[in-house]
């Protein structure tokens, strides 16, 4: 089993660089779907993992294709654990409760990001080393 996978867009991307352990695949910019679409047959995602760490839903525009995308993202998941980095509440507070709702149907974990960039978007730097830190 391997250690640890992060996956997603920006914010994985920068959390990525504080965890050298971690395999990555993220992409600055991608949404849920294009995730999905891009790296549901990667042959990193398809392996076990003991955690597994998740920012996506930060780019999505249409809440439906956020639900759908993330439940067949998380449904392929194997590890002990899953931890789940939410979107800025200003700027995505649908997309916040469906991954909620998600991580609580699987018993999965939730991290905020406490130290936001001036963007409200992204972690500022101490604020990724902090997320690295929690997984």
């Amino acid at each position: 089993m391997i250690e640890c996978l992060i996956l997603g867009d920006s914010i994985a991307v920068g959390i990525g660089q504080h965890r050298p352990d971690c395999a990555v695949i993220a992409k600055v910019g991608i949404t849920s779907q294009n995730w999905l679409k891009n790296y549901n047959n990667h042959p990193t995602f398809n392996k076990p993992y003991k955690v597994v760490a998740i920012s996506l839903g930060s780019n999505d525009f249409r809440a439906s294709q956020t639900a759908e995308s993330l439940y067949d993202i998380r449904s392929k998941i194997k590890a002990d654990m899953v931890v789940w980095i939410l979107p800025s509440y200003s700027l995505k507070p649908v997309q916040r409760v469906l991954i909620k709702e998600l991580a609580n149907e699987f018993r999965d974990k939730i991290l905020e990001i406490e130290k936001m960039s001036y963007d409200g978007i992204h972690p500022s730097a101490i604020g990724y080393k902090e997320l690295a830190k929690k997984f």
